[in-house]
């Protein structure tokens, strides 16, 4: 993994760096030197780390009075971690956030409203882009990019299997099912349903529907739709889909790892920020495709932009750390040397004039990223993710549960859809 080159408190394990509690305690305070030192935690695969921690050199290059301690983390304790730190006062100075947990962390009082802070300069952002991390006027959290949840396919194994790549602004789900079912083989699932909230909703939007309601104290989408949503599960898996202990077995998975990073899925669903890891671990010949609808027309898919990860600042640091914090983050977004580390892993960058500047120098996964993002705007009928209700960090650990069970045939459609609901609403009571 490259890192910065100055001293860090970083632990390398099986390819990542730990996030400790050690390094939020180390506090950042003015070293020896009079360099103002900062903290900085996300999550992310090897290659965002690798990416990042090369940016962080590049700003540090740059700005020289800044020391920027970085540590990555696994998504899979990264929460918990960070609840730890800022119930402590203890939280990194740069955030990385989620949507998820925006609101949450902002009404807390543990994020600073990035508007009022001196260093980052919105003025070349994308307006919609910038107010997804906004809660109520307080702009708690900056994307690093947008992106959409979408299935992608393997060329090689639909050619290998003697089958056309379907046209994806028409495609439907029986279209979706009968690519499934004609690349599926003894060693080959067709799709992998991933089934959470990222790829029910845009079914919910296809009925009209959305995942929770307008004051975020529960559901937003009928029984009855949540219902068709399973069955639609269970209807790929009767056409090639993966089988309950493969689903079981992934999970948790590294990208290359898992059965479509192994080339032995035809289909799966990712962020469109996820490709390059995708294509290193497969190989070049992975294609971004749109959601299908239930109509066959490209405005009906039901897709949505959302911000792929946030940069926020702790409401904990002083006022020089903010500072420090807030000069990272317009380097981060809006400095061509980070934008050339790091690509479009964080999603299309906000910052739409340096983008097009770059843009002819980008590598093929990154351009098949912009040009599929740049290709879907138009089409969107649906408002972007703005900050979720709290409470709604837990809502995909309920689905993989309770979706698991059903495709051991443990429950019933009927029975799941009930329990998601119950547990949803629980939740954001």
């Amino acid at each position: 993994m490259r890192r910065p080159t100055k001293p860090r408190a970083v632990a390398a394990v099986a390819g990542t760096a730990v996030f400790s509690l050690a390094l939020a305690a180390c506090s950042s305070e003015e070293a020896d030197d009079g360099t103002v030192v900062i903290e900085y935690g996300w999550w992310g695969s090897a290659e965002s780390n690798d990416a990042t921690f090369a940016a962080i050199e590049a700003f540090e290059a740059e700005n020289p009075e800044i020391t920027v301690e970085g540590e990555a983390s696994p998504w899979d304790g990264y929460w918990d971690k960070l609840a730890t730190m800022t119930a402590g006062g203890d939280a990194p100075d740069v955030i990385h956030m989620q949507e998820r947990y925006i609101r949450e962390y902002g009404e807390r009082g543990a994020l600073a409203d990035i508007r009022t802070l001196d260093g980052v300069d919105l003025d070349a952002l994308d307006e919609e882009m910038v107010s997804l991390g906004d809660v109520d006027g307080a702009l708690y959290a900056l994307p690093a990019g947008v992106n959409t949840f979408t299935v992608a396919v393997n060329e090689d194994l639909f050619a290998e299997a003697g089958v056309e790549v379907p046209d994806d602004r028409t495609w439907t789900w029986e279209d979706y099912y009968e690519a499934s079912a004609a690349t599926a083989s003894e060693d080959v699932t067709g799709v992998n349903y991933r089934a959470g909230i990222e790829n029910l909703r845009p079914w919910l939007h296809q009925h009209g529907e959305t995942m929770y309601n307008e004051e975020g104290t529960g559901v937003g989408f009928s029984r009855e739709v949540l219902v068709s949503y399973l069955e639609n599960i269970l209807t790929q898996r009767e056409n090639g889909g993966p089988t309950a202990d493969q689903v079981s077995e992934e999970m948790g998975l590294p990208i290359d790892a898992t059965l479509f990073g192994t080339g032995r899925q035809s289909m799966t669903w990712f962020y469109t920020s996820e490709l390059s890891p995708f294509a290193d671990a497969v190989g070049d010949h992975v294609r971004l495709m749109r959601v299908p609808s239930q109509t066959g027309e490209p405005t009906d898919s039901g897709m949505y932009l959302r911000g792929s990860s946030f940069y926020s600042v702790s409401a904990y640091a002083d006022e020089e750390e903010q500072e420090a914090a807030a000069q990272f983050i317009d380097f981060m977004i809006n400095d061509a040397d980070a934008l050339a580390e790091i690509g479009m892993l964080r999603g299309v960058p906000p910052n739409t004039q340096l983008v097009e500047d770059i843009s002819g120098d980008l590598g093929e996964s990154d351009q098949q990223v912009l040009d599929f993002v740049t290709e879907l705007r138009p089409d969107l009928t649906v408002d972007p993710v703005a900050p979720s209700a709290p409470g709604t960090g837990n809502v995909q650990g309920i689905f993989d549960r309770e979706v698991l069970e059903m495709l051991y045939d443990r429950t019933t459609p009927d029975e799941a859809a009930d329990r998601i609901i119950e547990a949803i609403d629980s939740e954001l009571a």
